[in-house]
C-alpha cells in the first residue's frame, strides 16, 4: 500500500521534452515509477488517505515517521507543521528566498494566475496541466509575487482550477486575457513541451485503471478510456483479487 505524493515532471535530455513519473510514499520511504507511454499498469486508487511526509528544504522530502492514516488532505498535522511550504501554500506572507514569477495560464477553457520560482518555469506549467501559459512578471520576492497574484485574481481568473476541467485540447484564448489586462508576454503552448498526446478518457477521482499508459497531463494519467486524477494523499493499491507481480 502506497499513497500518492504527486506526478513529478522531468525534462528528457534525449528528446528535450518533459516526461512524467509517479512519486509514492510508504512505510519505508519513497518510491518512483515511470509513466512513459506504452507502460503497462494496473492500479486502483481509493478514498483512503495516508500522510505523504513533508518538505524539509527545497526539493527534499522526509517521509512521515508513522505513515499515518489521515481523514483529508495529504499530510498529518505533525508533518504539515514541519513543511517549509505550508505558509506559502496557504497564501500567507513569508520570507522564502529566491526570485519569483507571476504567470497566467489557460487550462482547458479556464484561466488562472499563479506564482512560482522563476527557475521553475515552464516546469510548473507542465505540473499543473496547463495548455497555454505566459510569464507576466519576474525577478520578484515571494511577497511581491503573492501580492500581485492577489491583485490579478478575479471571477474569471482564479488561483485554482479543478482537475475535471483539464481534459480536452482547447483553442488558445490566453491572448485575449493578456490584451484585456494590457500586458505583453510570449504565450507558450505547454502541451507541446511534453512527450504525451492529448488526454482522453472518462474523468475519475478513484477506481481502477489498467492497460497501457497513453497520456499524462499535469496530475492525471490516462489509458485512453479512463483519465484518473492522482490526488496527493490518496492510497494506491493492487487491484482486488489480482496480485499482479508487475505492480
Amino acid at each position: 500500500m502506497k499513497s500518492v505524493v504527486k506526478v513529478q515532471w522531468k525534462k528528457s535530455q534525449s528528446k528535450q521534452s518533459w516526461k512524467a513519473e509517479l512519486l509514492l510514499a510508504g512505510k519505508t520511504g519513497f518510491e518512483r515509477r515511470g509513466l512513459q507511454p506504452g507502460r503497462k499498469i494496473s492500479y486502483e486508487l481509493t478514498d483512503d488517505r495516508r500522510c505523504t511526509g513533508y518538505a524539509h528544504s527545497p526539493g527534499e522530502r522526509t517521509p512521515c515517521p508513522e505513515f499515518r492514516k489521515i481523514d483529508s488532505g495529504s499530510q498529518c498535522p505533525e508533518c504539515r507543521g514541519k513543511d517549509i511550504y505550508s505558509d506559502y501554500v496557504r497564501g500567507a506572507q513569508n520570507t522564502l528566498d529566491g526570485e519569483f514569477s507571476v504567470y497566467y495560464a489557460q487550462i482547458g477553457s479556464k484561466f488562472k494566475v499563479g506564482v512560482t520560482r522563476s527557475e521553475n518555469i515552464p516546469k510548473r506549467w507542465v505540473e499543473q496541466g496547463a495548455d497555454y501559459a505566459a510569464e507576466i512578471e519576474s525577478c520578484l520576492t515571494s511577497n511581491e509575487a503573492l501580492d500581485i497574484e492577489e491583485q490579478l485574481t478575479t471571477e474569471k481568473i482564479s488561483q485554482r482550477i479543478r482537475k475535471e476541467k483539464k481534459l480536452g485540447r482547447p483553442k488558445e484564448q490566453l491572448s485575449e486575457i493578456l490584451e484585456g489586462k494590457d500586458r505583453h508576454a510570449e504565450i507558450v503552448d505547454v502541451q507541446n513541451l511534453t512527450e504525451y498526446p492529448e488526454l482522453k478518457g472518462k474523468f475519475m477521482r478513484k477506481g481502477l485503471i489498467e492497460g497501457e499508459i497513453e497520456s499524462v497531463k499535469g496530475q492525471i494519467i490516462s489509458n485512453g478510456r479512463v483519465a484518473l486524477a492522482l490526488t496527493p494523499g490518496k492510497v494506491l493499491k493492487r487491484p482486488q483479487q489480482k496480485g499482479l507481480k508487475s505492480f
